[in-house]
């Protein structure tokens, strides 16, 4: 993306707990947010969060789209402790495999403007499934329109991907990621609070309560159902905790255990953040990042404890390396073993028009959520895209609609 770091104030000051909140369409009005959901065009939505003006946005919205810089602005990291001289890492990956060994269920969190975030989830869900787990469930698997919620659990390898599955799941990371777990051979599962009209009057501790005990009674009716499985469980931020948070609220992870004695694994990538070089870092990331330099997500472990896991409430705290961008994409997309560089060159068209390139798994209808994009602006006519091995549909999205370039498939590395 271009000109991402004029833009990296745009939402400074906003507080995180806003976006741990249920997503409902109807509760963002804005033209672009709606386009996208009842069209598939992520053009109007770019326009919305890219502007020179922006107006008041979700800056989750910034992070479908792929623009780092406004999605990780909200950020306001206080200092933290200095790092332990004893502290050492291990890879990241490795770590959770080892530790998931004996549990039935493993918690991953995310923050919901991070899409580095979505595709670490993908890195675990290869690693785990040779180790016997096979349902994923994931906080955003509920319909974008209130009680009408769609089936995830029938959702197969190889079929269309239905947009509606989740709010989250417009961000083409996190809706490649669910192809992959199908592909991976993962059942779906949804374990997210269906709330009805009365619950909008709760105030904030009682939503919490509401909202947390019944994540953990769908989670505990997901493993009665299938007693044989293993779980990944994908939330966003506080969801795993298994301690109290500050204010005494009990969240899901903790209920869950409560309820049905399993201690779950969890892990939480939400609060490190490791957002460089589009987000502003802690002082003790900062210092983790700068002796270690790591190349791969890694958790760090000092007198014996995980690093800023405690604090979290989780088992362990997951550090992501700080990657320059490759050709105007995500250093940690380029950085993905799975995932391939594709060039592709546009067409000439009007001085200064901007368009998104985008691939399109070749199964999928129009109106789907691409596998990957990458926004041109101005007088660029060069996107880079980073896909896994596939068929894909290339097309171009510009403000007449959608105009298909060629099909293109992309080998299995290696």
């Amino acid at each position: 993306m271009t000109a991402q770091a004029t833009r990296r104030g745009v939402m400074a000051g906003l507080g995180a707990a806003a976006l741990s909140q249920p997503v409902f369409a109807q509760e963002f009005p804005r033209a672009g947010i709606g386009r996208l959901m009842d069209e598939g065009r992520y053009l109007p939505l770019w326009h919305e969060v890219a502007g020179p003006h922006p107006r008041d946005f979700n800056v989750q919205w910034a992070s479908f789209v792929g623009e780092e810089g406004v999605a990780l602005a909200w950020r306001n990291p206080t200092p933290k402790d200095a790092l332990a001289a004893d502290a050492e890492t291990q890879d990241a990956v490795a770590a959770i495999v080892e530790a998931a060994r004996g549990r039935r269920v493993v918690m991953l969190n995310e923050s919901h403007s991070a899409s580095r975030h979505r595709l670490f989830l993908a890195k675990v869900m290869r690693a785990l499934r040779p180790e016997g787990f096979d349902i994923l469930t994931c906080e955003t698997f509920i319909n974008r329109r209130p009680g009408e919620f769609l089936d995830v659990r029938g959702m197969k390898a190889g079929q269309p991907f239905e947009p509606s599955a989740g709010y989250y799941t417009y961000d083409p990371v996190f809706a490649d990621t669910v192809r992959e777990a199908l592909d991976l051979g993962y059942r779906l599962e949804a374990h997210e609070w269906r709330r009805d009209p009365s619950d909008r009057n709760l105030d904030g501790a009682e939503a919490i309560a509401r909202r947390e005990a019944a994540q953990a009674e769908n989670l505990a009716a997901i493993l009665a159902a299938h007693p044989s499985s293993r779980v990944l469980v994908y939330v966003g931020f506080s969801h795993l905790r298994k301690t109290p948070d500050s204010k005494g609220n009990r969240w899901m992870a903790m209920r869950f255990q409560e309820k049905t004695g399993i201690d779950p694994l969890s892990i939480a990538q939400a609060y490190t953040g490791s957002f460089g070089p589009h987000g502003v870092d802690t002082t003790l990331t900062e210092a983790v990042l700068a002796r270690f330099a790591p190349k791969v997500p890694i958790v760090v472990r000092a007198g014996g404890q995980a690093l800023e896991a405690e604090i979290a409430g989780a088992d362990l705290a997951v550090f992501h390396p700080s990657l320059p961008d490759v050709e105007g994409r995500p250093g940690w997309m380029a950085a993905d073993p799975l995932r391939q560089r594709l060039v592709v060159a546009t067409p000439q068209r009007p001085s200064g028009e901007v368009v998104i390139v985008q691939a399109v798994h070749a199964y999928e209808p129009d109106r789907t959520v691409p596998a990957d994009q990458h926004v041109l602006a101005k007088d660029e006519r060069r996107a880079v895209l980073f896909l896994r091995s596939g068929t894909y549909r290339l097309r171009i999205e510009s403000e007449a609609g959608f105009e298909t370039l060629r099909t293109v498939t992309v080998p299995h590395p290696g």
